[in-house]
C-alpha cells in the first residue's frame, strides 16, 4: 500500500465529496439528456480531480478506479461510445463504490472492502463491447494528429504569454494627505467618586431577626452532640452580629438588611448539610460570611457620578502608510466608500483594556473594511493598550458608525473622514533590479507547470519532488522546499534543480513528472543547455530594447492597469475567509451558550427582585451580548436542507427503475436552513416517505395513462420556512390513500373499534397509518409494505420536537407535512404552572392562550370540548394527563386553556396559570424518566428550578 499522507486526508475527503455530489447530479441530468457532452466534460473533470487527489494522498484504489472511469468518459466525449442506459448504470456503480471507499477513509480504513478490480473489469468489457478492441481508423488518427498540433500551438502561445509576463515593470502609486492632521471635538464621559452617607431603612427587621434566632438555638443544641468546631464558628459569628443588630449598636441600612437575608440563606445551607451529611466547609464559606458582616457595618459608601465634557482630539493621519492599499482605496472611493481615521480611548477604570479595544476593532470590521490599526490585533493580544487608532473604509456616515461602535468602558471615540489624492506612475524596472535565478552547476533544471484547475498545488508540487527523489537528488527548488512542505506555495509554476542517478535519462524524468495528475507541462533543461537558454533570453531582451520607447510605455501601462485591477479584486476578497471546524467543537460551544442563557435568566430574576438601576443596566447589556452570541452560534450550526435533499435524486431514480415506474422529482426550497443536528436525523424519515410515495402512491406508467394522468409521476420535496419552524413537504400525484381501506385494516387489526371508526373524520382515519405495524399493502416488497415505516417517521419527528400530518385525496395524491423546529438546542417555550411545578411546551406547538368560564366546557359524546373560534376542539386537564388527578382544580370560575396544534388536530389544555415565553435550553432525560410518555426533556430556569418539557402530540 502507498504511503498515506494523513495531514491532507481531511482536505481530500471534503473535496472528493463535493466532486462525487457533482458527478451524481451530472449523471442524473445526462440520463435525461444523453447528447449533452458538456455534462460528460464536467464528470470527466471531477473524476480527474478525485484521481489526482487520491494519488497524492496515497489512496491508490480510489485513483485506479477513477483512472478507468476517465478512460470510458474520454471515449464518450470523443464520440466513440454513446451514452446508453447500461453506460449510466456502470458509472453509477463506480460512483457507489467511490462513496463507500470515502466512508472507509473517513473511518480510518485505508484499504477497501470493495472489489474494485471487478468494476474495472466491467469498464474494460464495456469498452471492448462498443469499440470491439479495434485500433483507431485513419480518420481518427488524422483527428488526433490535428488535436496534437493544435495543443502544441496553444502551448507555444502560452509560452509567449509567459515570456510577455516576465517583462519587468515597476509601479509607484502614492497617497498624499490633503490635510496631514485633523482635530475632532468629542464628548468625553468624566467619572468622579464621592462619599455619601447611607440612609437608614424604614423596614421592620424584627421578623427576620426572630427567623434567625430560632434555628440558631436549634443548631447550638445539635452541635452540643456533634461538637463541630466549624459549625460553632459560624453560629458564634452570626449570634454576635444578631446581638449587635438587635441592640441597635449599628445603623440599620440596606446593607444590614441584605446581610440578614444572606445569613438566613447560610442557615438554610447549614440545615441542608446536616440533613444530607455533606461537608459544611464545601457549602458555607466562613470568611465570606465575616466579610459580608464587616461590610454591613459601614455607614458610608463611595458612589460614582458621571458628567460629560467636550474635548478636542487630534488625529495624525501620517502615522499610517497606506501605499500598499492604494489600488483598493482608489477603487472603493470610486464606488461610494469613504476613508476614515478613528481614535478611541478606554476608561481608566476598565480592567481589560486591550480586550475592550479588540472588541471595538471587531465591531469596526462589521461597519467597514479595516486597513491598518495601531496597535495591531496581534499586539492587542500580547500587551495592554489604552488607545486605538485605525484607518478604514466604509459606506456609512460618521453618526451611523459611532452608533454601531457604542459600548461600555470607552471614554471617547473620535472619527473623521480623511481627504487624500493619488499620484500614479508606471515605469520600466532597471536591469539591476531584476533578480535572476542562479543555475546550479551539473544539475538539470526542471520547470513544472500545473493545471489551472489544480486545487492542492503545494501537495502536487511536493508529490513531484517526492517522485524525483526516487530517480536522484533534489538539490534546490524555487520556491524553497520549506514553503512547499508547509503548504505556502499556491502558484502554477515551480522549478527544481535535480541531479539524476546514473542511467536516468531526460525522457525518464519527463515521464515520471507527467505521470502525476494535474501536471500541465514539464520542461527539462540539461546543465549545458542552461547557458544557451540564458544567451537566447539575452538576445530576446536585446531585441525587445530595440522597440520604441512609446510602445513599451503603452504595453507597460496596459499591464499595470491589469495588475492594479487584479490586486484590487484580490484585496477586496481578503475580508471573506473560511476555516473548517469540527462539529463537536460547535456542539460544545452551543452547550456553553446554553449555560449562558440559563445564567442570563438567573441574573434577570435577581435584577427584577432588587430593582437596582445599575444592575438592571448591566443585565440588559449582558442580555444583548448573549442574544447576539446565541444568534451567531445558532447560525454557525445552520445547514441548507440541500445537505439532505441532494441524496434523493439518485435514490428516486434507482427506485423508479427497480419498480418500472417513471418519476420526476421536484425539489424546492433547498437553500432553507436547519440546525445540523435536526438535519442529520431527518434523512431516515424522508427515505421512508419517498419509498412509500414511489411504491404505494405513484402508479405504473400504463395505469396512469388509462387514468388520464401524465405517464411520468410527480414527486415534490419542498422546504418552507414559517416563523421559527420549517415545514418539509413530501407530495405525490399518485393513487392517494383510501380512507375506507385504512378503516377496514385498522378494525381488522384491532387498532380501533367499529364504534370509534364511525365517529372519526376521513382526515383522522388517514392519520391512523402512523400506528405501529399498520400497512394497507397486500404484498410485502423489497421497498415497503412491512408496516414499519410511518410509525418510525412519526416517532423520529416527534423526538426532534416536531409533528407530522398526512393529507390525502383518493385518486389525486398524498401530501405529508413534517413540521420541525429550526434548532433543538435552545428553543422558545411557553412556561405554565400546575400546582407549584413549572412545565414548558415549545412555542411552535402553541396556537393561543385563552380564558373561559368553567361552564363553557361541554361533554360531547364522552369527551370534554369547547367552542374555539367557531370550531369544536377537545379539552384535557394537564393534571389528568400527567397522572396527578388528586391535585385540586384552580380556584374561581375561570379556566386558563392553552390551545395547541397536534398531528390529529387542535387540543385545549387546562393549566393553573401561564407564566410567559422564555428561551430555554433543552436537556435530554435519562434513566427512569427517559421513556415516560408526555415528557420530551427538561430545562433549568433562571431561579434554578427544573421545568419539564411536555410532548402533547399523543394527548
Amino acid at each position: 500500500m502507498a504511503e498515506i499522507m494523513e495531514e491532507y486526508l481531511d482536505v481530500f475527503v471534503e473535496e472528493a465529496e463535493e466532486h462525487i455530489q457533482k458527478i451524481n447530479e451530472c449523471l442524473l441530468e445526462l440520463e435525461k439528456n444523453p447528447d449533452n457532452l458538456n455534462l460528460v466534460h464536467e464528470i470527466f473533470r471531477s473524476a480527474h480531480t478525485i484521481k489526482g487527489g487520491a494519488r497524492t494522498v496515497g489512496l491508490t484504489h480510489i485513483s485506479e478506479l477513477t483512472h478507468h472511469m476517465e478512460d470510458i468518459l474520454d471515449q464518450i466525449r470523443n464520440g466513440r461510445i454513446p451514452v446508453t442506459s447500461e453506460i449510466v448504470d456502470l458509472l453509477f456503480e463506480c460512483l457507489d463504490a467511490l462513496e463507500t471507499m470515502l466512508e472507509e477513509v473517513k473511518s480510518g480504513e485505508y484499504e477497501t472492502s470493495i472489489d474494485y478490480n471487478a468494476i474495472i473489469e466491467k469498464i474494460k468489457n464495456m469498452k471492448d463491447k462498443y469499440l470491439g478492441g479495434a485500433p483507431p481508423t485513419e480518420e481518427e488518427k488524422k483527428e488526433e494528429a490535428k488535436e496534437e498540433k493544435k495543443e502544441k500551438e496553444e502551448t507555444k502561445e502560452e509560452k509567449e504569454e509567459v515570456k510577455e509576463e516576465k517583462k519587468p515593470v515597476k509601479k509607484i502609486i502614492k497617497i498624499k494627505y490633503k490635510s496631514p492632521k485633523t482635530k475632532v471635538k468629542v464628548k468625553k464621559v468624566v467619572k468622579q467618586q464621592v462619599e455619601i452617607e447611607l440612609e437608614e431603612i424604614s423596614e421592620d427587621i424584627s421578623e427576620i431577626i426572630e427567623g434567625i434566632k430560632k434555628p440558631l438555638e436549634i443548631f447550638y443544641s445539635l452541635n452540643e452532640k456533634l461538637n463541630n468546631e466549624y459549625l460553632k464558628s459560624i453560629l458564634d459569628t452570626i449570634k454576635e452580629y444578631i446581638d449587635k443588630v438587635s441592640s441597635k449598636e449599628i445603623k440599620i441600612t440596606k446593607k444590614v438588611y441584605d446581610t440578614l437575608n444572606y445569613i438566613t440563606k447560610v442557615l438554610e445551607d447549614v440545615a441542608k448539610c446536616l440533613e444530607e451529611g455533606s461537608d459544611l466547609k464545601e457549602i458555607v464559606n466562613l470568611d465570606e460570611l465575616k466579610n459580608k458582616i464587616e461590610e454591613s457595618f459601614k455607614t458610608k459608601e463611595i458612589k460614582e457620578i458621571e458628567s460629560v465634557e467636550e474635548i478636542e482630539v487630534e488625529l495624525d493621519h501620517e502615522k499610517f502608510d497606506l501605499s500598499e492599499f492604494a489600488s483598493l482605496i482608489k477603487e472603493k472611493l470610486e464606488s461610494g466608500y469613504k476613508l476614515y481615521h478613528l481614535k478611541a480611548k478606554v476608561e481608566d477604570a476598565c480592567e481589560l483594556k486591550s480586550a475592550r479595544l479588540a472588541i471595538l476593532l471587531t465591531r469596526l470590521k462589521s461597519v467597514g473594511e479595516l486597513l491598518l490599526s495601531i496597535p495591531t490585533e496581534a499586539e492587542l493580544k500580547e500587551k495592554t493598550f489604552e488607545e486605538l487608532e485605525a484607518m478604514f473604509l466604509s459606506e456609512k456616515d460618521v453618526d451611523e458608525i459611532k452608533k454601531s461602535l457604542e459600548m461600555p468602558e470607552i471614554e471617547y471615540i473620535a472619527i473623521s473622514p480623511v481627504d487624500i489624492e493619488f499620484e500614479e506612475e508606471v515605469i520600466e524596472a532597471k536591469e539591476e533590479e531584476i533578480v535572476e535565478e542562479e543555475p546550479v552547476p551539473d544539475a538539470y533544471k526542471i520547470e513544472v507547470i500545473l493545471d489551472e484547475e489544480c486545487l492542492l498545488r503545494a501537495v502536487r508540487a511536493y508529490m513531484v519532488i517526492k517522485e524525483l527523489r526516487e530517480l536522484g537528488e533534489v538539490v534546490k527548488t524555487n520556491p524553497p522546499l520549506e514553503s512547499i512542505e508547509n503548504g505556502e506555495f499556491n502558484g502554477l509554476r515551480f522549478t527544481i534543480y535535480f541531479k539524476p542517478k546514473e542511467g536516468v535519462e531526460v525522457d525518464d524524468i519527463k515521464e515520471t513528472v507527467m505521470g502525476i495528475p494535474e501536471i500541465k507541462e514539464v520542461n527539462v533543461i540539461p546543465p549545458g543547455e542552461q547557458v544557451e537558454e540564458k544567451k537566447e533570453e539575452a538576445k530576446e531582451e536585446k531585441k525587445e530594447k530595440e522597440e520604441t520607447k512609446e510602445e513599451k510605455k503603452e504595453e507597460a501601462k496596459e499591464k499595470q492597469i491589469q495588475q492594479i485591477q487584479a490586486a484590487a479584486k484580490k484585496e477586496s476578497k481578503k475580508s471573506t475567509q473560511t476555516i473548517r471546524i469540527n462539529i463537536e467543537k460547535l456542539d460544545k460551544l452551543m452547550n456553553l451558550v446554553g449555560e449562558l442563557v440559563i445564567t442570563r435568566a438567573n441574573f434577570a430574576q435577581i435584577a427584577n427582585k432588587y430593582q437596582i438601576k445599575e444592575l438592571n443596566n448591566a443585565v440588559n447589556r449582558l442580555s444583548m451580548l448573549i442574544n447576539e452570541l446565541q444568534e451567531e452560534v445558532m447560525a454557525m450550526r445552520m445547514v441548507p436542507v440541500s445537505y439532505v435533499f441532494n441524496r434523493f435524486p439518485r435514490m428516486v431514480r434507482d427506485l423508479a427503475k427497480a419498480l418500472n415506474k417513471e418519476v420526476e422529482l421536484i425539489m424546492e426550497g433547498t437553500d432553507i436552513e436547519l440546525d445540523r443536528t435536526v438535519l442529520d436525523e431527518l434523512a431516515e424519515p424522508l427515505v421512508h416517505l419517498i419509498r412509500n410515495a414511489i411504491d404505494h402512491g405513484i402508479e405504473p406508467p400504463e395505469e396512469r395513462e388509462k387514468l388520464g394522468k401524465p405517464r411520468k409521476g410527480r414527486l415534490r420535496l419542498a422546504a418552507i420556512r414559517e416563523r421559527d419552524h420549517v415545514n418539509i413537504i413530501v407530495e405525490d400525484d399518485g393513487r392517494g390513500i383510501d380512507p375506507e381501506k385504512v378503516k377496514k385494516k385498522a378494525i381488522e387489526r384491532g387498532l380501533i373499534t367499529e364504534e370509534e371508526a364511525k365517529k372519526m373524520s376521513d382526515h383522522e382515519i388517514i392519520n391512523l397509518i402512523f400506528l405501529p405495524g399498520f400497512s394497507t399493502k397486500e404484498q410485502v416488497s423489497e421497498v415497503s409494505g412491512r408496516g414499519v415505516g410511518m410509525d418510525v417517521v412519526k416517532t423520529k419527528i416527534e423526538s426532534l420536537g416536531g409533528s407530522v400530518v398526512v393529507y390525502s385525496e383518493k385518486g389525486k395524491g398524498t401530501r405529508v407535512v413534517l413540521k420541525l423546529p429550526l434548532t433543538m438546542a435552545i428553543i422558545t417555550a411557553l412556561l405554565m404552572k400546575l400546582s407549584d411545578q413549572v412545565y414548558a411546551i415549545p412555542i411552535t406547538s402553541v396556537l393561543d392562550v385563552t380564558r373561559i368560564e368553567k361552564s363553557e366546557v361541554k361533554n360531547i359524546e364522552g369527551t370534554n370540548a369547547i367552542i374555539y373560534r367557531d370550531e369544536i376542539i377537545p379539552v384535557i386537564w394537564l393534571k389528568d394527563f400527567l397522572g396527578f388527578s388528586h391535585l385540586p382544580d384552580p380556584p374561581g370560575d375561570e379556566l386558563v386553556i392553552v390551545v395547541i396544534e397536534r398531528s390529529n388536530g387542535k387540543l385545549g389544555v387546562v393549566v393553573d396559570d401561564v407564566i410567559g415565553r422564555e428561551d430555554i435550553v433543552v436537556k435530554t432525560l435519562t434513566g427512569m424518566l427517559k421513556n415516560i410518555p408526555g415528557l420530551a426533556g427538561a430545562t433549568i430556569l433562571g431561579d434554578g428550578r427544573v421545568a419539564l418539557i411536555l410532548d402533547l402530540s399523543n394527548a
